[in-house]
């Protein structure tokens, strides 16, 4: 059983590595687009309000559309560093 937990530990070193490195790129990919990100989301929220203003419902749509999209993406980017994260501690756990 101990010759297979070291076996088990060594064959998933490497997957490991990969995790680790992939969480590394992702959490600094969301640092350094925040502050993007940040500054389109509010051009977005001001064009919605301009929109609203002006009754262009189709500018309006668009606008909304785009702003839950990135929303999302950035959802599923958190989403996607967390699974690394918790399966990086169940490779540490064995």
């Amino acid at each position: 059983m101990f010759l297979l937990r070291i076996l088990l530990k060594i064959i998933l070193a490497p997957v490991s590595l990969v995790l680790l490195v992939a969480k590394g790129v992702i959490h600094l990919a969301i640092n350094l687009t925040s502050a993007v990100v940040g500054l389109f989301l509010l051009y977005v929220g001001f064009a919605l309000i301009y929109c609203l203003v002006t009754q262009r419902w189709t500018d309006l749509f668009i606008f909304f559309v785009v702003g839950i999209a990135v929303i999302g993406i950035l959802f599923l980017v958190v989403i996607l560093e967390e699974m690394i994260d918790s399966l990086r501690e169940k490779i540490r756990g064995v």
